[in-house]
């Protein structure tokens, strides 16, 4: 099921952590409701988001910023933003039947799949800025990061229902 995945305290979450970045050009990956777009115009002078939405539910965008419906940042050139980010299904799953949060067993499995992603297409000197929930095994996160010699740097936090929501920016040394 491929459904738009509704603005809650994740959201804002990411949304006030990203409000001390700014630059040339960022992307969210995986842009939903388009919630998180819409906050980076201003500090952005080019935004851009991608989904796997049908053209309908994308008709958000009014000209403010550039939708491109692929799976995650696939259609992009190496080295293109100078921030990417997002808000992956995190939730742990044995099995995803839900893609607006299902995250794989560890909950991480498809937060890397977006990170590695992110990667390619983030310039040398530009960050990645994301959101998992603890409840997924950011240990196994770290360690990940980690051993592609990455730079992890958590941002913000909150705590919410059974949950503490960590944003962490990555980059490179």
């Amino acid at each position: 099921m491929n459904r738009v995945y509704q603005p809650s305290e994740d959201t804002s979450t990411l949304a006030r952590a990203l409000r001390g970045y700014g630059g040339e050009s960022c992307l969210e990956l995986g842009f939903g409701s388009g919630a998180i777009l819409q906050a980076l115009v201003p500090r952005f002078r080019m935004v851009v988001g991608t989904d796997i939405l049908s053209v309908a539910q994308a008709a958000f965008a009014k000209g403010e910023v550039e939708v491109v419906l692929a799976d995650r940042a696939t259609c992009f050139r190496d080295m293109s933003f100078d921030l990417v980010t997002f808000n992956p299904p995190y939730l742990p799953s044995e099995n995803v039947q839900d893609t607006a949060v299902d995250g794989g067993k560890g909950g991480i499995e498809v937060p890397i799949s977006f990170l590695r992603e992110a990667l390619r297409v983030v310039k040398p000197k530009g960050k990645i800025v994301l959101l998992l929930s603890d409840e997924g095994d950011i240990e196994g996160f770290r360690e990940f990061c980690e051993s592609e010699g990455l730079v992890v740097r958590q941002v913000a936090s909150a705590g919410v229902f059974f949950e503490n929501l960590l944003v962490f920016e990555i980059s490179r040394p």
